[in-house]
């Protein structure tokens, strides 16, 4: 797990809420506090989903970044700054197996590979992390999860620092 501040707040919104950077992702679970609290929840709803959609639709759990990105982005418009946001997104299960093989990690199942993105006090935050369905001790996925974050800000010439 790596955690990162944030030092272009303005740049990395920017290609948060408007730009297709992180639209791959798929939305675990979001909360956005303004005037009220808002919180949302990824997954996907089975019944909302005719029987042909199902087929489709739910190969992935969770909805993609790119599909509530613009109702998120409505969320903080306004004259004011949110009082705060918190985003969880995870990889797309083909990605994690990607990862996984690059890693050359074999020990176990990961449940998923996420980024959380926290603004608070002005502040935005960053944090790498990875659920596995049982312990290991190989800690090689989590070292190339946290460089690929790591790599893939820098592609974006985001600037951050370590914390």
């Amino acid at each position: 797990m790596t955690a990162l501040q944030i030092t272009d707040l303005k740049k990395f919104t920017s290609l948060l809420f408007t730009d297709d950077t992180f639209d791959k992702f798929l939305l675990h679970d979001a909360c956005f506090v303004t005037a009220h609290t808002v919180n949302i929840e990824g997954k996907k709803n089975p019944e909302f989903f005719t029987e042909e959609e199902r087929k489709n639709e739910l190969k992935e759990p969770y909805m993609r970044w790119a599909d509530l990105r613009p109702f998120c982005m409505k969320l903080i418009t306004g004259h004011r700054l949110p009082l705060g946001f918190k985003i969880v997104l995870l990889t797309a299960p083909e990605n994690t197996e990607m990862m996984k093989k690059n890693a050359g990690f074999q020990d176990c199942d990961v449940t998923s590979m996420s980024i959380n993105i926290s603004y608070q006090n002005n502040a935005l935050t960053l944090t790498t992390g990875i659920s596995y369905a049982c312990f290991t001790m190989d800690k090689s996925l989590d070292k190339y999860w946290d460089q690929s974050i790591i790599r893939f800000l820098n592609r974006k010439d985001l600037s951050f620092e370590e914390l």
